[in-house]
């Protein structure tokens, strides 16, 4: 049983712009903060803190952590990819400028590691995130500089660049615990990380093409697969992303991996609703 009560998502938020501190580049982390966000990664290392007993202090470093390194990779990412509008309103790079917005990313990146302080095992802790920013920075390297032509590739590619900041959340609060599952959390975050981009790709196919970015369908239909063929392949193929998911959740010590399996069920929801719209 958690050792105290999940206080939700609000006082990660506030230790995220604690650490932050008070300069003219906090400033613009906070404008990125304040644009909101799901915080599914906050919300999944709190979860899986709970159910492994960890305190609170603990549970909100392993949020804060993951939660900062996400949003820091938005930030660097639209600078990358010039895209204007992040979450509706002009991305950091955008609004301030390309050094404030790499300045920005960097502070959030430091910020991240400090908040590791309060984690029970900071030393492997760290080694950890060191791992999943390095995954994730190789994996965005190669969505911006290689052609992506395969099912395969394309699968490797979102698996690098959105698969380790997915199962980093369970992999701090099991290191914190010192539990078992680390390896599993890995590869369902790379399974999690190919269903939501494939239905992101579904949805974005016209903009993407646009943009001459990765996408699912436009790599499938490069090679002849008609456009209904390829939602009936996205669909199967992000079906069996969630079976996988399910399984590998459920072999995660105390209901850890629940989160993981509600993440599957919204996802495989949401892909239904757009599949019956289309």
């Amino acid at each position: 049983m958690p050792s105290s009560p999940n206080p939700g998502t609000a006082l990660v938020d506030a230790k995220m712009r604690q650490l932050l501190g008070s300069s003219t580049v906090a400033e613009a982390a906070r404008y990125h903060l304040n644009s909101g966000g799901g915080k599914t990664r906050a919300q999944l290392a709190l979860d899986a803190s709970f159910a492994l007993g960890l305190p609170q202090d603990a549970a909100i470093a392993c949020a804060c952590t993951v939660e900062l390194l996400h949003n820091a990779s938005l930030v660097h990412d639209d600078l990358q990819e010039n895209d204007l509008l992040r979450r509706g309103q002009p991305a950091v790079w955008h609004q301030y400028g390309a050094a404030m917005a790499i300045c920005t990313g960097d502070l959030m990146i430091s910020a991240a590691f400090a908040s590791l302080a309060d984690h029970p095992r900071a030393g492997p802790a760290m080694l950890i995130v060191h791992d999943a920013i390095t995954r994730t920075a190789a994996g965005q390297i190669d969505d911006l500089t290689h052609q992506i032509r395969t099912l395969a590739s394309y699968r490797a590619v979102v698996a690098g660049k959105t698969g380790p900041l997915l199962a980093l959340p369970v992999r701090l609060a099991l290191c914190a615990a010192v539990a078992p599952g680390d390896e599993i959390a890995v590869m369902i975050g790379d399974h999690i990380a190919f269903a939501y981009q494939a239905l992101d790709d579904l949805l974005d196919r016209d903009d993407d093409q646009a943009a001459e970015r990765m996408n699912i369908c436009l790599i499938l239909e490069s090679t002849g697969t008609s456009p209904s063929d390829v939602r009936q392949i996205v669909a199967y193929e992000t079906r069996q992303a969630l079976t996988v998911v399910r399984a590998l959740s459920a072999r995660l010590p105390s209901d850890c991996g629940t989160a993981f399996q509600q993440i599957a069920d919204r996802l495989a929801i949401t892909f239904m609703e757009h599949a019956n719209a289309a």
